[in-house]
C-alpha cells in the first residue's frame, strides 16, 4: 500500500516548489519593468518643467531674433532715409535747371565772353519801398566783394542776344553779405549814352519807380527803342552794360537837355540771383 503520509509530504514540496517558481519569476518580471516605469514616473514628474523650460528658450531665442531684425530694420530705414534725402536734394536741383534753364543758357552764353572778375550770389532780403529799390545778396568780403562793385544778371534782349544787363552797385558789405541798391532807386544815378549815337546823359530812378535821363544835349536823332548802355563815365560803372530801351522823350523847357524815360532790360521784381563783377579799382 501507498504510504499517504510520504505522498502528501511529496504534493506539498511540490506545490512549494511551484510557489517558489512563481515568486521568482514575478520578482524577475517586476525587476525587469520597474527601470520603464521608474523613467515614467520621472518623467511625468519633469514634462512640464521640461516645457516651461523649453518655452522660455524658445521666446528667448525669438526675442534675440526680434531685437536682430528690428536692428537691421532700423539700420535699413536710416539708409532708406539717406536715400530719399539724396533723390530729394537731386529732384530740387533737377526741377531748378527745369525752371531756370533758359536763365542757366543765358549765364553760361554770357559768361563765355566774360573778361571781368566775378561772383555769383542770392538775394536773401529786400528793402522795398516807394522811392528806393535795395536787396542784400550772401556774399560779401569773405568773396572778396567790395563798395562799388557791379551787379549785373545776363539777359536775353528781343532780338535773342544775350547781354551783360545792369542791376546796381554795392553800396554797403559785411563778412558774409551786401546790400546793393538797383538802378531804378530814386537815389542812384549812373552815367549814360546811346548805343547808336553815342549820345550822353545821366540816368536816375524816379518816385513813379521808372527810370528817367536827361541828355546832354537836345537833338533831333533820339527815337524810341533806341537802346541804352552805360557810358563808363564817373569811375564806378564800366562801359557798354545793357540797361535797357528809351519808351518816351520830352523836351525840356530850358531847351537844353532831353528827358528821356527808359524801360529797364532787367525785371527787379523777379530776381533771386545776381553777379557781382569784383571792380579793381587800384
Amino acid at each position: 500500500m501507498i504510504d499517504l503520509q510520504k505522498t502528501k509530504k511529496i504534493n506539498n514540496f511540490i506545490f512549494l516548489l511551484i510557489v517558489l517558481v512563481l515568486i521568482i519569476t514575478i520578482g524577475l518580471s517586476t525587476t525587469r519593468n520597474q527601470p520603464s516605469q521608474m523613467s515614467g514616473m520621472v518623467g511625468s514628474v519633469f514634462s512640464p518643467v521640461q516645457k516651461v523650460f523649453y518655452s522660455i528658450g524658445q521666446t528667448f531665442a525669438n526675442s534675440f531674433d526680434s531685437l536682430l531684425n528690428i536692428s537691421r530694420i532700423r539700420e535699413e530705414n536710416i539708409q532708406l532715409q539717406e536715400r530719399i534725402s539724396i533723390l530729394q536734394e537731386e529732384n530740387i536741383q533737377l526741377k531748378y535747371i527745369v525752371n531756370n534753364a533758359d536763365a542757366l543758357k543765358n549765364e553760361y552764353e554770357m559768361l563765355s565772353n566774360f573778361q571781368y572778375e566775378h561772383v555769383k550770389s542770392q538775394i536773401i532780403s529786400r528793402d522795398i519801398g516807394n522811392w528806393f529799390e535795395r536787396f542784400t545778396i550772401d556774399k560779401g568780403t569773405n568773396s572778396g566783394i567790395q563798395i562799388d562793385d557791379i551787379v549785373i544778371k545776363a539777359v536775353r534782349t528781343e532780338d535773342q542776344l544775350v547781354k551783360v544787363g545792369l542791376i546796381g552797385k554795392v553800396v554797403d558789405v559785411g563778412y558774409n553779405w551786401s546790400k546793393v541798391v538797383t538802378i531804378d532807386d530814386i537815389g542812384s544815378s549812373v552815367s549814360i549814352k546811346v548805343l547808336r549815337t553815342n549820345e550822353g546823359g545821366v540816368a536816375k530812378g524816379s518816385i513813379s519807380g521808372n527810370i528817367e535821363a536827361f541828355m546832354f544835349s537836345q537833338t533831333e536823332d533820339l527815337r524810341v527803342d533806341d537802346e541804352i548802355v552805360t557810358s563808363g563815365l564817373g569811375e564806378i560803372y564800366l562801359p557798354n552794360i545793357y540797361i535797357g530801351k528809351i519808351v518816351k522823350i520830352e523836351k525840356t523847357s530850358d531847351l537844353l537837355t532831353e528827358k528821356i524815360t527808359i524801360i529797364p532790360v532787367v525785371d527787379f521784381e523777379k530776381l533771386y540771383e545776381v553777379f557781382v563783377i569784383k571792380v579793381d579799382r587800384r
